[in-house]
């Protein structure tokens, strides 16, 4: 049986669904369109083999992955990635507002006390939770789903001195060593993968070629 994980309409009033069904060991989910006068239509699907268990947080959900941009994928058109951190779906995020621009003003100008905000790059603001990873995740437990999916080619040590840096040091890819638009080695899949939300099983799947 398939459930529904969460909807949302876009500028142009279709509704676009994440679903989510397992069977016979397998994980599925399912982005669904459904336009007026049209038959559903999937348009994106992950799979990924049911362990029996996944990494559950606050902010790690599949509209984070799914509904990633006002502008851009699967879904656009969306302005969740403009309150995703400051309603607690998230960590961090980059959202593309220009710096300086007058909705970027209004953007920080409401942050709640315990966010803040950085430049990144030239067309994006980084809007992020204060503290570290190790405040809102649990390393031992990160690694054992991975290990779990058979994800090994990973330098844990490397992950494990991330989640001890405050997150605004990751508003700097020539600090960090990585940008999070660009991906990079296991490991900074990773990490990049908590720091925007993202269910540990899609990355998961992106480790892992599926």
């Amino acid at each position: 049986m398939s459930i529904i994980l969460a909807q949302r309409k876009d500028i142009f009033d279709r509704q676009w669904l994440i679903s989510k069904e397992t069977a016979d060991g397998v994980v599925t989910i399912s982005v669904v369109k459904k336009d007026k006068n049209k038959p559903d239509k999937v348009v994106s699907e992950i799979k990924y083999r049911d362990i029996g268990r996944e990494y559950q947080s606050d902010f790690l959900n599949w509209e984070n992955l799914v509904f990633c941009s006002n502008n851009y994928g699967v879904t656009p058109f969306y302005d969740y990635m403009h309150n995703a951190v400051q309603i607690g779906k998230k960590t961090a995020a980059t959202v593309y507002l220009q710096p300086g621009s007058q909705e970027a003003r209004q953007l920080i100008r409401n942050l709640p006390k315990d966010c803040d905000w950085r430049e990144y790059e030239s067309d994006m603001i980084f809007v992020f939770h204060t503290g570290r990873l190790a405040d809102y995740f649990d390393y031992t437990e990160v690694k054992e789903i991975y290990d779990c999916h058979g994800i090994w080619n990973v330098d844990w040590n490397w992950v494990e001195e991330q989640f001890i840096k405050p997150i605004s040091y990751f508003a700097k890819p020539e600090i960090c060593g990585f940008n999070l638009q660009n991906g990079g080695c296991n490991a900074v899949s990773i990490v990049t993968g908590l720091l925007l939300g993202y269910p540990i099983e899609s990355t998961v799947c992106w480790l892992g070629g599926n």
